[in-house]
Parts: structure tokens; sequence; C-alpha cells
């Protein structure tokens, strides 16, 4: 993430179209960083699925879009504050994607938990292999 140390060389991932990608990991690393970067850039955050993610982390970052993984929505779609988690993004137009080989709940359960969209997956359960 060389471009948080001198952000104005990097003026052109600073155009609207530019969607940067980073993982939780990045996120709780770099966090004051990042928060500062979102000011000029616009961020996406892919492979939510680590234990001990802190949703504040998430809620509270301002965030284009999120890509969650197969894995991590199958283990918390039903837990009582996932459906906060995404009606706050909602609430903020953070697009919010699932990452998953296929849909295999009804289209209508999708959207009541305010998920944007679908992207198939096609490879490992992470975008970015660590």
């Amino acid at each position: 993430m060389h471009f948080l140390q001198a952000p104005d060389n990097y003026s052109n991932l600073q155009n609207e179209n530019v969607q940067l990608a980073i993982n939780y990991a990045d996120l709780v690393q770099e966090d004051s960083a990042l928060r500062q970067a979102a000011e000029r850039f616009s961020f996406w955050l892919y492979d939510l699925a680590p234990p001990g993610t802190c949703w504040k982390n998430i809620a509270s970052f301002p965030f284009s879009g999120i890509a969650l993984t197969e894995e991590f929505f199958n283990d918390n779609y039903l837990k009582f504050s996932f459906p906060f988690l995404l009606e706050s993004c909602r609430e903020r137009e953070v697009e919010v994607i699932l990452r998953t080989p296929q849909l295999t709940l009804p289209a209508e359960r999708y959207a009541q938990l305010n998920l944007s969209g679908w992207q198939e997956q096609r490879t490992s359960s992470t975008l970015f292999e660590g």
C-alpha cells in the first residue's frame, strides 16, 4: 500500500471510476492511514471472512462497496446483528455483493438482506491469496 505514503503520486487512482480493493487485515493494520486516504480514494472491502472480524470497523469505514465471501455469508447471515450491518451499508449507499459459485437462497431472501448483487466465484474463497 505504497500509495498511502505519497497519495499525490497516485492522482490517477483518485478518479471516481477507480475503486481500490483492500482486505480486512489491511483495514485493521492501516486503519488511520486508510481513513485519511478515503477522503481522496474510493475503497472496496474484499475477502471479509477471518475469525474475530469486528463489524464496527466495517460499519464505520467509508467504503464504496463490500464483497462478501460465501464462507463469511453462510457463517453470518442468520446471526442477529448481520442484517443490521447490511442495513447500515444500504443507508450509506455502500454496494454489497456476494461472491459465491451459485446462489442457494431464494432471491427474495438476498433482497431482504440488502445485497446489491452477486459475483460468480470461480476460484478459491479468497480473492487475494495471502
